[in-house]
């Protein structure tokens, strides 16, 4: 039911396909309800950021609802020598969206940074 949330479009016929190749996962607000209670795990390491010393691709979906461009671009900002990608036509899965766009900046980004 979270699938269309993490489209640009709700509507768009690959979540459906993505959804079939989802169906031996389990997805419950229990699990959602757990994850929120217990602070997602505390994964909170914006003030660390700064520590990276890899080559960093931040990638991020203009109309993303998860994760939005202006905190990609404050993740972006927090790590040295950082780079983003924005795709103008995603939200949260890109990887679907603009599929090609997203293979070309990751191989772009490992040619000159790997």
């Amino acid at each position: 039911d979270q699938l269309p949330f993490h489209f640009r479009d709700p509507l768009d016929p690959r979540i459906d396909a993505m959804r079939a190749g989802l169906d031996e996962m389990a997805f419950t607000p229990e699990v959602l309800r757990a994850a929120a209670r217990e602070g997602y795990g505390d994964i909170d390491v914006e003030q660390r950021l700064g520590e990276m010393r890899h080559p960093v691709l931040v990638l991020a979906g203009r109309h993303d609802r998860t994760c939005s461009v202006a905190a990609a671009e404050a993740i972006a900002g927090g790590i040295p020598g950082a780079e983003l990608c924005v795709f103008e036509d995603s939200a949260h899965m890109m990887f679907i969206e603009e599929q090609a766009g997203y293979v070309a900046a990751i191989e772009d980004f490992l040619k000159r940074r790997a």
